[in-house]
């Protein structure tokens, strides 16, 4: 038989501390934390009484005193102890039986968690304390995402503060609970059970009415947990599920109503009715609550006794942002899985995980549509990002006002961060947030197109079309980041489902062709994410039909585009090539297949024309390469330098090597000077004999084509001339002469088809239009009527109008009397640019970030083209009418009229790293047999592109200083020339080849003018192997004498 052990004293536990010793108690603790900077909470308590006596006091005992709900004699006794205080008769007494029962009845903690582990939030608690007890703050609303310690917050905030109210409730709402039962539990608690059910009120309102009638008699803290629970998902932020309304009007009276008590909300969304009440004066508060400091991040994984650097741990805190219950819970998961060593877990590179993603699906599965396509773009974009980009982004289009409340709403929800920066606010995700959208983004691309395939229904790519994979616009290390963490898995996962890439290539093809087959009413980013899944595949999209698709942000980066057919299509945002601002000499080789370039940096490059393909590089030059030439028959390339060293590249084998003897610098013989400042406008005339220019010096200067001589310096102006034109009509007889309007002034002292014969037109900055006599030189009439600098001046097609443009109006000038016959100014932004139409039946100007068409006729605007983000600083028109080009600084867009005079978006070009300031069509296309056609009808279907066009150019040039030549029935840039020193300010195609069609001409000489002073003529050419522009392009005439920019040229 057993010996029993002596018996234990009981504890008599009728104890309870008074006001005054609950006060100096816990001003002690606060004094002691000040001090030693430890946090005195009852499991620090408990540990600290074990060192003091044998069996010490366990943490829930302490928490029942701090409590106020009692214990024995020995352990407040203990409880001073530990805090080096005396436990004097004035701290403590037994109170009777009635005042245990109202004690224990006025405190009511429900589910209320254990806070005896509290990590940071010293700021947070403080404020919070500073809202309810000093500005008496009626509503206070925690808002936070899950996880980020509301819960935990919410019952040490109510301990710090319940012993300045009479009661106190905490309730958990995460089983939602009906208003209806919740009230009558609350009142009969505050009524210390004297209401019953039989005389509470019957209505909600009723109800509601007698809580804050208690909440005005009585000082009450009540605490109401999960308030999210009550609210809906998959709709806007804030919305009440049916049946719950009621607590909008609860959380109203309670805000609204004068009372000395205080209700705390904690809530993963803001409630819609939180918004209109809040304010930083008011009584009503919200607190968004944000991760824990690094180093309370820290203590939470040092607890759980991982092991790992200092930086380690700290990476780990970052990367989770300070969310406790994720610390937590991948604390648990590396003890398990990786034995506690934290550098394995960040080699794995994995963070979104078990609990932590059901914690953040939880989340994102509330969000509306519409907010989730927001969330998964930034995701996408991998950047802080703008609204108006997200606008920008999303189809179909949203209005600016939508996203924004959309952006409020997930805000509410905790998902997103806002940065304010100078230039607004930029919108982005937490890390652990962006990869857990990226994974599934991933597999809801991976299941829809399974989907697809099984049913044949591509209504079930709704994240295709809604969403592109990757960006081919954004900057080298955001494309990077898309390309190996969304493309590449989504390529990866289509593998595994459909066995190999035959078949995965062949359903992508059938979805192309599918797409072709329809016209889609709204557009969206199925095409362009099926032909970037097929680059990344690396098919050869050679000889692939893709007219007629909407391709935006298709990345055809160094892809052999041989023979793909893009008729038709909408190439928004797509990048073909890449582009360099620091370009500063190119040269093509003899056999057209390769293109070198010299960079501002030093550096040589050497590319594959045919597919953009870079083939070798080399950084061998100190500063900037200006030249460079191929030897004849290419396989010597040499490269001169402002380091002032030749060095010489050889090609044997494919291979650039650098050579070992010196070359002298090429110079161009065929240059003359006379401008002396930038040159603004160059223009031919009509028998591309004359070519006129204007510039900064004030000057217009006419030149001869033949002799590169400059025939005449025209003066007259008191700035700037801006832009020049030539009448588009030179009279070659002596009777059309005399026909002529001005025959009296315009052609004195000429003869019948004599050189360059005919009318020029010049806007200067000094507001004025001059129109002068080519032949002679003089000016016969000065146009006036401009309240600011003239920009363009555009001759109608029968030459008997003008048309000229000061930024704020348009004027159309009657040539024969000088008179203005119409002003265009209303609803103007900026025109910089004007043309007519071929037919002249409208007229064409750049207005801000638009272009706008105007009826000759009637001056009505019947149609704008937009999809600039910028000034629009060149408008022209090709001369069958039937292509509109126009670029801003960073856009060449393309319009196509057809035989019906409908505008149709034909092609987007993208890209350029500087200022696109002027373009050209070339005149001559080859099997051109379509006549101008009339403007007319808006926004109808996209139409293939017209036959007739395969062999039209189109030349743009800007602030990069080079000139590039498009070809508009491939889309492919044909080549770049370089010669100009700054930007260039003008183009000019003449009618006339200086090399016919039949030796190659591509159709008339291309004039270019710029704020270098200079003005060049360049012929371009096609090779007969790789149809790109040949070498012999690079080694312009350039016409030098101009003593300022020159503005405007005409043929």
């Amino acid at each position: 038989m057993k010996s029993k052990l002596p018996a234990q004293p009981k504890r008599h536990r009728g104890y309870i501390l008074t006001p005054t010793g609950a006060k100096k108690l816990q001003n002690r603790i606060s004094e002691l934390e000040d001090k030693t900077g430890v946090k005195y909470n009852a499991a620090k308590i408990s540990e600290k009484s074990q060192l003091i006596s044998l069996s010490g006091l366990h943490p829930t005992t302490i928490r029942k005193i701090l409590r106020g709900q009692g214990g024995d004699e020995s352990s407040l006794r203990l409880i001073f102890q530990v805090v080096d205080l005396q436990l004097e008769d004035q701290d403590y007494t037994q109170p009777g039986i009635d005042n245990i029962v109202t004690l224990n009845a006025t405190q009511d903690w429900g589910e209320a968690v254990d806070v005896s582990v509290f990590y940071g939030r010293e700021l947070e608690l403080e404020s919070l304390q500073e809202w309810i007890l000093q500005e008496d703050c009626r509503l206070l609303v925690l808002l936070g995402m899950g996880g980020i310690g509301k819960t935990a917050l919410s019952v040490k905030l109510a301990e710090k503060v319940q012993n300045q109210f009479e009661f106190l409730i905490w309730r958990s709402l995460k089983n939602a609970p009906p208003l209806e039962e919740l009230l009558p539990d609350l009142i009969q608690f505050l009524s210390q059970q004297q209401e019953t059910a039989v005389n509470l009120p019957k209505t909600i309102s009723g109800q509601i009415s007698r809580l804050t009638q208690y909440l005005r008699q009585k000082r009450c803290l009540l605490v109401f947990d999960n308030l999210e629970t009550l609210l809906k998902p998959g709709s806007p932020a804030g919305r009440y599920r049916e049946g719950y309304e009621g607590y909008a009007e609860l959380f109203r009276r309670v805000a609204e109503t004068v009372h000395q008590s205080c209700l705390i909300l904690t809530s993963r969304e803001k409630p819609q009715c939180i918004s209109s009440l809040e304010g930083e004066s008011l009584p009503v508060r919200c607190w968004q609550l944000k991760g824990l400091p690094d180093v309370e991040g820290e203590k939470i994984l040092s607890t759980k006794g991982l092991r790992g650097s200092p930086a380690n741990i700290k990476q780990l805190a970052q990367m989770y942002q300070g969310n406790p219950l994720a610390l937590k819970i991948v604390a648990t998961s590396i003890q398990d899985v990786f034995a506690g060593n934290i550098a394995e877990f960040l080699d794995e590179g994995v963070g979104v995980f078990n609990g932590i993603r059901s914690l953040l699906e939880q989340q994102f599965e509330r969000l509306t549509p519409l907010e989730q396509q927001i969330l998964y773009w930034l995701a996408i974009n991998r950047e802080p990002t703008s609204l108006a980009q997200l606008r920008e982004d999303i189809v179909p289009r949203v209005s600016a006002g939508r996203i924004l409340e959309s952006l409020e709403f997930i805000g509410w929800r905790s998902l997103i961060e806002i940065l304010s920066t100078d230039a607004g606010r930029l919108f982005t995700l937490q890390p652990v947030v962006m990869e857990y959208l990226c994974d599934r983004l991933i597999e809801q691309v991976c299941a829809e197109v399974r989907t697809a395939s099984e049913s044949g229904n591509l209504d079930a790519l709704n994240i295709l079309k809604h969403h592109a994979l990757i960006k081919a616009e954004s900057s080298e290390a955001v494309l990077s980041s898309q390309l190996h963490l969304i493309l590449q898995p989504i390529v990866e996962g289509l593998l595994t489902s459909f066995g190999n890439q035959e078949n995965l290539v062949a359903l992508l093809n059938k979805i192309i062709a599918f797409l072709r087959s329809i016209f889609l009413a709204t557009p969206g980013y199925i095409a362009g994410n099926v032909v970037n899944l097929l680059v990344n595949l690396k098919v050869d999209l050679s000889g692939y039909d893709l007219s007629r698709l909407t391709i935006w942000q298709g990345y055809f980066q160094g892809v052999n585009l041989r023979g793909v057919n893009f008729t038709g299509a909408n190439l928004t945002k797509s990048v073909f090539n890449e582009t360099f601002a620091d370009i500063c000499g190119i040269a093509l080789s003899p056999d057209g297949t390769q293109i070198a370039t010299g960079h501002k940096d030093g550096e040589v490059r050497l590319w594959q024309v045919a597919d953009g393909k870079l083939l070798a590089r080399g950084l061998l030059h100190t500063r900037t390469v200006w030249s460079l030439s191929f030897s004849r028959e290419g396989k010597k390339l040499a490269s001169g330098s402002f380091d002032n060293t030749i060095r010489l590249w050889q090609d044997e084998a494919g291979n650039i090597v650098e050579g070992v003897r010196n070359l002298s610098q090429i110079r161009n013989t065929l240059s003359f000077i006379g401008h002396g400042d930038w040159v603004w406008a160059i223009a031919y005339s009509p028998d591309g004999k004359i070519l006129a220019s204007g510039s900064s010096d004030r000057t217009v200067k006419l030149w001869d084509i033949a002799t590169g001589n400059c025939i005449k310096t025209l003066h007259g102006h008191a700035d700037i001339v801006h832009s020049v034109a030539i009448s588009p009509i030179p009279p070659n007889s002596e009777k059309e002469k005399a026909q002529h309007p001005l025959a009296s002034s315009l052609f004195r002292g000429t003869a019948g088809g004599s050189q360059g014969g005919g009318i020029l037109a010049s806007g200067s900055a000094d507001q004025t239009v001059r129109i002068w006599n080519i032949t002679t030189g003089d000016c016969c009439q000065i146009l006036t009527g401009h309240k600011s600098q003239i920009s363009a001046v555009a001759f109608s097609p029968d030459g008997l109008s003008l048309a000229s443009c000061d930024g704020k109006s348009i004027k159309i000038w009657d040539i024969q009397t000088g008179k203005c016959n119409q002003t265009f100014c209303n609803d103007l932004t900026f025109v910089w640019s004007i043309a007519f139409s071929p037919d002249g039946e409208t007229l064409a100007g750049g207005d801000g970030k638009v272009i706008k068409l105007w009826d000759i006729k009637t001056g009505e605007c019947y149609q704008i083209l937009a999809g600039f983000t910028s000034q629009v600083w060149s408008v022209v028109f090709s001369s069958n009418g039937q292509i509109i080009a126009a670029s801003d600084k960073q856009t060449l867009k393309f319009w196509q009229i057809d035989e019906n005079g409908a505008i149709n978006a034909l092609q987007t070009i993208q890209g350029y790293a500087n200022s696109v300031w002027s373009v050209a069509v070339s005149p001559l296309l080859s099997e051109l047999t379509s006549p101008p056609t009339p403007l007319r009808q808006a926004d109808p279907p996209l139409p293939p592109l017209a036959k007739g066009w395969q062999g039209g150019i189109v030349a743009s040039g800007g602030a990069d200083q080079t000139i590039s030549l498009w070809d508009i029935s491939t889309r492919r840039c044909l080549g770049t020339l370089s010669q100009h020193q700054k930007s260039i300010r003008t183009l000019a195609f003449s009618s006339i080849p200086l090399n016919p069609p039949s030796q190659g001409g591509l159709g008339g000489i291309l004039a270019s003018g710029s704020e270098d002073k200079t003005i060049c003529l360049w012929q371009p050419k096609k090779t007969g192997i790789s149809d790109q522009i040949s070498g012999e392009n690079l080694s312009p005439i350039q016409l030098l004498g101009h003593t300022d920019c020159v503005w405007s040229l005409a043929f």
